[in-house]
Parts: structure tokens; sequence; C-alpha cells
């Protein structure tokens, strides 16, 4: 079944295509889950381009042929004459949704929803405090970079206003929990701003999670807004600077009227901190 923000969305005269690609995956997950046939019908709403949404969906299918799973989709022009789209998803074989068992997905396991936000903040707070704002002995293109990267920083996570914790043992179900997230959160869709956090601790895996990362950050850019940054974190990460404790993404969108006392400058998110 599609998820509750997605049907409650579909009541109002169609999807967001947030919503939409949220109910795509849940009919991938419940095939895998059940090794039965699904389809269903995703309407989607004026304000949304049926085919955007469509020609993503087709990226997504590709993860899917993968993973003994076969998805069917109607073509732009029917799609785009209907003002919906008809998913159709199959199993084709047989296919574990546990990974095999590794000591780090095991202590992943282990971890709750408050643990892995709190040592997700900490780490956040680490970095902002190795920002070396206001350094007049570094270089200035160095001081210029710090500075700007503290503020960058800091207004995401001031401005973080949703969640979500996920163990889900298959990269379809990251992509389910995560579009779940940005279908439920208003600010992003409305162009208000703000911030949502995704942490998944056990997705250990680093070579699958910047797959994962990449398309979630065309999806996020191409169907919800081109203004929306995608800061991706892993403690694999090649850059010691993305280094965090936990598999992350954090998704801003930013606007003006976030700080409505401030200018958004160094001094203003220094003022307000």
């Amino acid at each position: 079944a599609a998820p509750a923000a997605a049907a409650a969305t579909a009541g109002s005269g169609g999807l967001s295509a947030a919503a939409a690609i949220a109910a795509f995956w849940s009919q991938v997950v419940e095939t895998q889950k059940t090794q039965t046939r699904r389809e269903a019908t995703l309407p989607i709403e004026a304000t949304a381009d049926a085919a955007l949404v469509l020609e993503y969906m087709n990226s997504c299918a590709d993860l899917c042929r993968s993973d003994a799973c076969s998805v069917t989709l109607p073509a732009t022009e029917q799609a785009t004459a209907d003002a919906a789209i008809r998913v159709v998803v199959e199993p084709t074989a047989a296919s574990s949704l546990e990974p095999p068992p590794s000591p780090a997905r095991e202590a992943a396991a282990s971890t709750t929803r408050e643990a892995a936000l709190e040592q997700m903040m900490t780490w956040f707070t680490g970095a902002l405090m190795a920002c070396e704002i206001g350094d007049i002995d570094a270089d200035a293109d160095d001081a210029a970079t710090d500075d700007e990267t503290f503020v960058a920083l800091g207004r995401s996570l001031l401005h973080t206003k949703s969640s979500e914790v996920t163990f889900a043992p298959t990269v379809q179900e990251m992509h389910a929990d995560l579009w779940r997230l940005v279908a439920e959160s208003d600010y992003l869709l409305d162009g208000s701003g703000g911030a949502a956090l995704f942490v998944a601790p056990a997705f250990t895996n680093f070579e699958i999670f910047d797959d994962f990362s990449l398309l979630v950050r065309s999806g996020l850019r191409y169907l919800v807004s081109p203004k929306i940054e995608v800061h991706v974190y892993h403690p694999l990460a090649r850059s010691e600077r993305l280094r965090a404790p936990m598999p992350t993404v954090h998704i801003y969108l930013d606007n003006e009227d976030l700080f409505a006392d401030g200018d958004g400058t160094l001094a203003s998110l220094l003022g307000s901190m």
C-alpha cells in the first residue's frame, strides 16, 4: 500500500512528486517482502511534472531489475495525458532481504534511534567547533571558506525540523523511508524552508550508500526544488570532513525568511546561537 502521507495527498487531487516516489518504492518493497505482483495507479498533482516523475521512476526501476524485481511503467505520453503513472511490480526470482551479517551491521542494529541522533548532533557540534572562524592568521581564502562552512552548517542545523532513523534491511526500503520523510516535510515542498535529517546506522557499505545518495540528490533537485542542498556523511567517506559516525543524508532548503531577525551573515548566525 502507499505510505500514509501519499494517501493523504492523493485525496486532495493528486500526489506531490515526493509522495509519488515514496509510493513507488512502497510498491517495490511490498513486492520484495511478499514475492507477489503488485500494481498501483499514482495520480500526479497538477503542479508536478508527470514526465519528470516518470523519468526518475525509470531510473529507480533500473536499480530494481538487478535485485529480483521487475517494474513496468507507462510511456511518457500516456503518463502526461493521464496525469497519472501506473506502476506494476513483479518478482522475478526469490531474493533474500537480509544482507550478509557483518560486525558493523550488528553493532548498528543495537543502536537506538535516540542514540543515533545524539551521536550525529554531537558530531555536528564538533564539526562546527572545528571551523576556525575569524582566524586573522589564516590565509584569506581559507578563512573565508571556514566562515562560509560554519554559516552553512549552522543554518541547516538550526532549521532542522524533522528526522528519520531507519534500520531498513534493503536499499529499496531505505529509498522508501527517505522519500516518505520528504513527502511528510511540507516545508521542503512548499518552499518555506528547513531541513530534514535522515540517519541510517546500518547502511555500512559506502559504495552502495554513495550510489544511493547520488540517486536521491538528483531526484530531490529535479522533482522537489533545484535549490535543495543535500549533504551526505558516512564513516568511510573519502573526505575527512564528511566522515561522520553514522551514514546520514541532511536535506536542506534555505529561505531568507528563516532568519526573520538576521541577514544570514556570520555575525547574524552567531547572535542567534
